[in-house]
């Protein structure tokens, strides 16, 4: 069961976007990570990586940290590599605070 869902999109100048979805469960655990836009990134698989690497991951400050590389190790055309970082890091970190807030209830 998804305990918490949270989405966010960026849109360039260029008029390219990027969309990043975030579930996880109770125990802020990513049950699914979906990456999503009309972007470009090599080698092709990069996103899948992401998607994959964060999937069955405690979100942590050093999940975020370890994303960095894999971020780095790919080539975005039509999204610039440093706002689609901050997109990801917003999202994980809206999930961290999200996690917080339910285990301090």
């Amino acid at each position: 069961m998804t305990y918490f869902r949270t989405a966010k999109v960026i849109k360039e100048k260029s008029g390219k976007y990027v969309s990043i979805e975030v579930e996880v469960s109770r125990e802020c655990v990513v049950k699914v990570a979906r990456i999503t836009g009309d972007f470009f990134a090599y080698p092709p698989e990069a996103v899948d990586n992401i998607e994959k690497y964060l999937a069955g991951k405690k979100v942590t400050h050093s999940l975020i940290e370890d994303l960095r590389t894999l971020v780095n190790d790919a080539v975005l055309a039509g999204v610039g590599r440093e706002r689609f970082q901050s997109l990801l890091t917003d999202v994980l970190e809206e999930v961290m605070k999200a996690c917080r807030k339910s285990a301090a209830e």
